[in-house]
C-alpha cells in the first residue's frame, strides 16, 4: 500500500531526512485538525514497532507534540535557549525525556536542554493559570508560635534550645550540641499545605522530604533509647544509621521501625491504605495485631478497612516519583491521578457524573502548569472544566 503524503513526511521527519521544504509542508499538515487522528496513529505505530523510545530529534518531538496539544497555534518560532526559552512548552515538559502512554495513545514529552537551538510555540492566551506547587511550609514551635517559611529569609532560626538553619526549601536542625541537663525536650511540627513541599534534616542527621498536604512532628533533640517522629500525609526518609537508637515513625495506627534506611510512607487520609515502601535497608512495620519485615523493593500495605498488613513488590520509581519532581503512573485510574493533582495544585476535584474508567501509564513533570497536565489527560477522552480552584470531571 502506497504511503500517504503525511505518512511519508512523518517518516522523513522522525528519521531526520526532511528537507526544509518538506519540513514546512509537514508542519502545515500537522496544523490541520483532520490529520490529528492520523498523527496519533503514526506515533502509536512507532511505539508498537520499536517497543521503546526511538531516536527522535528534540526538534521533531517538540514540534509534533506541540501541534497535537495546541492545534490552533500555527506558528513555530526558532529561538535560542535562554532563560525565557520554551516557557509555554516547558510548562508541559520540564522533566526528563520520556514517552507518555495515555490509554494506548503515545506522546513524546521533551525536556529543556542547555545551549541548543530548538523550537518554541508562540504563547497562547489562557484563562488565569493554576501554577504547580513549590517549597511552601509552616513551622510550628513548641510554644504554639508559627513561622511561615516562605516569608522569611535564609539563615539561622533560634528558638529555645533549637538552632535551625533555613536554606531555601530545606530546614537543617543542629544536633551537635547536647541537650543541657534539666532542659526538657521540645517538639516542632513542619507542615506543608496543598501545593507545598519541603525538606528537613533532623537533629540526628536523618533527612525527610515532605510531600504536599503533610506534616512531621519531631523532637528538636533525640534523647533516650529511640528516635521517634509522627507523620501525616506522605514523606520519604533517609534515616541516619544508629544501632543504639532505632528510628520509629508513627502513622495512622501503624509504626515503622528502622535502624538506618531509605523508605517512603504514604498515609494520606483520603487513600484506602497506608503504604510503606522500602528502597534500601530493612524495615519492620507493626500495627495493633500483626507485624511484617520489608526487604528492598517491597511495600507493606495496611488496608484501612481490615487492618491487615500485606507485603508485596512495588515499583520504587513510581513510589518516589513525587520526590524527583514527577507524576508517574503505572496503570493508575483517574481518581488516583486526580487525588495527586488536587494536592499538588491545591484544587478540589468534583465528579459531575459517573467516574470515567481509564488506565494511565507514564510520567508528567510536576513543574507543568495544571492546564497543560489536563490537556495531556484529555487526550484520553476525559473532559475537564476548571472553575476557579475546582476541576469538574465530565
Amino acid at each position: 500500500m502506497a504511503l500517504s503524503r503525511l505518512e511519508y513526511l512523518f517518516d522523513c521527519y522522525v528519521s531526520h531526512k526532511c528537507s526544509e521544504e518538506e519540513e514546512k509542508e509537514f508542519m502545515a499538515l500537522l496544523v490541520q485538525s483532520e490529520n490529528e487522528m492520523t498523527v496519533k496513529k503514526l506515533i502509536e505505530g512507532v511505539i508498537r514497532d520499536t517497543g521503546a523510545e526511538i531516536d527522535m530529534s528534540k526538534r521533531a518531538s517538540v514540534s509534533i507534540l506541540q501541534k497535537i496539544l495546541h492545534p490552533d497555534e500555527g506558528k513555530v518560532v526558532p529561538v535560542e535557549n535562554k532563560k525565557s526559552i520554551l516557557r509555554t512548552w516547558m510548562r508541559i515538559a520540564a522533566a526528563a525525556v520520556v514517552i507518555l502512554f495515555i490509554s494506548g495513545v503515545s506522546y513524546w514529552i521533551i525536556t529543556k536542554e542547555k545551549h541548543k537551538t530548538t523550537a518554541a510555540a508562540v504563547p497562547q492566551v489562557m484563562s488565569p493559570q493554576i501554577l504547580p506547587g513549590g517549597n511552601h511550609a509552616v513551622l510550628t514551635m513548641a510554644d504554639g508560635s508559627t513561622i511561615v517559611l516562605d516569608r522569611i529569609q535564609n539563615g539561622k532560626i533560634q528558638h529555645g534550645s533549637a538552632t535551625i538553619n533555613k536554606q531555601n526549601g530545606l530546614l537543617v536542625y543542629d544536633g551537635s550540641a547536647p541537650l543541657k541537663a534539666g532542659v526538657p525536650v521540645t517538639y516542632n511540627t513542619l507542615s506543608t499545605p496543598r501545593g507545598g513541599q519541603y525538606q528537613v534534616v533532623l537533629p540526628d542527621g536523618s533527612r525527610v522530604w515532605l510531600n504536599a498536604s503533610s506534616s512531621l512532628h519531631f523532637p528538636t533533640a533525640f534523647v533516650g533509647e529511640q528516635r521517634e517522629v509522627e507523620l501525616t500525609g506522605e514523606a520519604y526518609f533517609e534515616v541516619a544509621k544508629n544501632k543504639e537508637k532505632p528510628f520509629h515513625v508513627k502513622v495512622n495506627g501503624m509504626q515503622v521501625e528502622v535502624l538506618g534506611t531509605h523508605f517512603n510512607v504514604n498515609a494520606y487520609p483520603d487513600e484506602d491504605a497506608v503504604r510503606t515502601s522500602l528502597l534500601e535497608g530493612s524495615v519492620k512495620i507493626t500495627n495493633e495485631s500483626e507485624s511484617g519485615m520489608l526487604k528492598p523493593g517491597q511495600q507493606g500495605v495496611l488496608k484501612k478497612n481490615n487492618k491487615k498488613i500485606e507485603i508485596k513488590s512495588a515499583d520504587m520509581d513510581e513510589v518516589i516519583a513525587w520526590k524527583n519532581g514527577l507524576f508517574q503512573f503505572n496503570g493508575a485510574d483517574i481518581t488516583t491521578i486526580l487525588r495527586e493533582i488536587g494536592r499538588w495544585y491545591d484544587v478540589d476535584i468534583i465528579y459531575a457524573g459517573k467516574v470515567p474508567v481509564r488506565s494511565f501509564e507514564g510520567k508528567i513533570s510536576r513543574e507543568a502548569q495544571l492546564s497543560d497536565v489536563l490537556k495531556i489527560l484529555e487526550l484520553s477522552n476525559v473532559k475537564f472544566d476548571v472553575e476557579g480552584k475546582k476541576i469538574i470531571v465530565q
